[in-house]
């Protein structure tokens, strides 16, 4: 999604979860409980996180949580289906390979943010377009949205992932591996696509010709919603608090993400123009059943089934996503 920022449960747990959900309202005791491990990769999207811990508005939740900062989104999807962790921000890529690789019931909790030009594919500046990738190495990093984004700007083109030569690695390794000409283009966002476009890269395709189709999301597993269902909303609500207060007092929130994301203000406020964040209140009709995540989860997972990286298709609703939940958190206070 835009910037250089490394992305990319609620959903059915069963009647009584969501009954559990919808009846607790905050539901949150005082006293500090176990802590909600949340890993994280560099992204503005998940950046109200920080603010919220940076404010205070977790521990106003009654909550005690772990913010676990990773380099990348398959770190993050590796700790989350190890255990280590009882969530994650994630692309839907992650969604569907933490479902479809490691048995697991991921559910979507918000989702965050979509990419409206953030997320690039950036080839060396003699390109003409995404036409001119035929037969070039291209660096993507396995297992995440990167390979979506590549797939659509080759369809863009009448090509397919088998008309270039994946060259996998780490994003943060794709700016060093585009300087020393390993590759002719690379597949990110900030802030890695900065240090690339600083090394006489263009700028092939870009996120905001395909508008809803790459999301972000909040992430929990399905054992831990039905645990402590009403600390995953608290959370949340965190999440929406600290966006009101981004809106309000965008100066001081921007300096706690930028130093998050190790970059500066101004590079912050470039990266943010990539990305739309999306409100408590249009997140019920992003995730209805006919709505635009589920229209985006169809079409990339077409995409990954035919590189056969799943075992099998499954719509939104097998991800059991508590709109009804996600909603009333939207008109709460």
């Amino acid at each position: 999604m835009t910037a250089s920022l490394p992305r990319r449960r609620f959903l059915r747990a069963g009647l009584g979860t969501t009954t559990l959900l919808l009846g607790g309202g905050s539901g949150c005791s005082s006293s500090r409980r176990e802590p909600i491990k949340f890993a994280t990769n560099p992204w503005p999207g998940y950046d109200p996180l920080y603010v919220a811990r940076e404010k205070g508005f977790f521990d106003e939740a009654g909550l005690n949580v772990s913010l676990v900062d990773l380099t990348s989104l398959g770190a993050s999807r590796r700790a989350f289906e190890r255990g280590q962790v009882d969530g994650c921000g994630a692309t839907l890529v992650e969604l569907l390979l933490a479902a479809d690789q490691s048995g697991i019931r991921p559910q979507i909790a918000a989702v965050v943010d979509y990419s409206n030009g953030a997320d690039v594919v950036i080839g060396s500046n003699t390109l003409a377009g995404p036409a001119d990738l035929r037969g070039l190495r291209v660096a993507i990093e396995p297992g995440t949205l990167h390979i979506q984004l590549l797939a659509l700007a080759l369809a863009s083109v009448k090509l397919t992932v088998r008309d270039v030569l994946l060259v996998p690695m780490p994003q943060n390794a794709m700016p060093a591996a585009f300087a020393d000409g390993q590759v002719a283009a690379a597949v990110c966002f900030p802030p890695e696509s900065n240090r690339l476009l600083e090394k006489n890269g263009k700028v092939l395709f870009h996120s905001g010709q395909v508008p809803g189709e790459v999301v972000d999301t909040l992430v929990f597993d399905s054992s831990f919603v039905a645990r402590r269902g009403p600390e995953v909303q608290a959370f949340v609500l965190a999440y929406y608090r600290a966006m009101e207060f981004m809106e309000q007092h965008a100066d001081e929130a921007h300096a706690i993400m930028a130093r998050r994301e190790n970059i500066d203000v101004a590079e912050l406020r470039a990266t943010l123009a990539g990305l739309h964040y999306v409100s408590r209140q249009e997140q019920r009709a992003l995730l209805a059943p006919d709505g635009p995540v589920a229209r985006s989860l169809d079409h990339l997972q077409g995409a990954m089934m035919t590189l056969a990286q799943l075992r099998q298709s499954r719509s939104l609703k097998d991800f059991l996503i508590a709109r009804d939940l996600i909603a009333a958190s939207g008109v709460a206070a």
